[in-house]
């Protein structure tokens, strides 16, 4: 038995229900535990998951000083809290873990994005309740969401398919526009012409709310949660 597939076990697992939380396929799980190699990334958090059983044995998660710097970074970038509720979250299925995509969204409409969509790959995964298969994060920059939302929060986002039969306002969405840009606003209906615009509103009062036609729209995001860092 490898110790993949011991670790899930010991948490009581399937492979797809321990795949889903990880963010991986059922078929990923089976190729690991067949013996195939677990990307640094996912050793990280299965090494924090597994040092919740210290009576156990698990080789292939051990970090002794030959391991890269960088993976070393990674693993101390988990803290023990995280490990904990990464093992119970696992246990329970009170949350999956979702990949961070390096891109972000911005508050301003006419503002650009740090980040171009050329530069997008998974930085890590992260642990979030009521998240589904198929969400992601990505991060947020500018001001024009402060003080709720301030540069440097995590957007945990999930895609609207059908948003031009039914938007659901009253929201936070990120919005892909056709020019490229990415915008995080607080979405309600245009009233003077609902059909062809939405209203964006943005939390910081010096920032104007503004009309957007829905033809500059090429995908919408809802915002299911976010993590904010407000310095504190």
């Amino acid at each position: 038995m490898t110790d993949i597939e011991k670790l899930r076990k010991l948490l009581n697992l399937t492979q797809e229900t321990f795949a889903s939380k990880l963010g991986v396929s059922a078929r990923t799980i089976q190729n690991w535990e067949a013996g195939k190699v677990i990307p640094k990334s996912k050793l990280a958090i299965l090494h924090k998951i597994a040092s919740k059983y210290p009576n156990e044995s698990f080789p292939l998660f051990n970090t002794s000083d030959n391991l890269s710097g960088k993976f070393r970074n990674e693993i101390e970038d988990i803290s023990a809290e995280d490990a904990a509720m990464i093992s119970k979250g696992l246990e329970d299925g009170t949350f999956k873990m979702v990949p961070l995509i390096n891109i972000d969204s911005v508050g301003g409409i006419h503002s650009e994005n740090t980040i171009s969509a050329s530069e997008q790959y998974t930085l890590r995964m992260l642990p979030f309740t009521e998240a589904r298969t198929g969400d992601v994060a990505i991060l947020q920059s500018g001001t024009s969401m402060l003080p709720t939302i301030p540069p440097g929060s995590v957007l945990l986002i999930r895609e609207v398919v059908d948003w031009k039969e039914y938007f659901g306002y009253g929201g936070l969405f990120v919005l892909l526009l056709k020019d490229g840009r990415r915008i995080t606003k607080e979405i309600r209906r245009y009233d003077e012409d609902a059909r062809n615009y939405v209203w964006c509103v943005s939390y910081n009062p010096e920032v104007a709310d503004e009309e957007l036609p829905k033809s500059m729209i090429r995908e919408v995001w809802k915002v299911i949660k976010f993590q904010a860092d407000f310095g504190w």
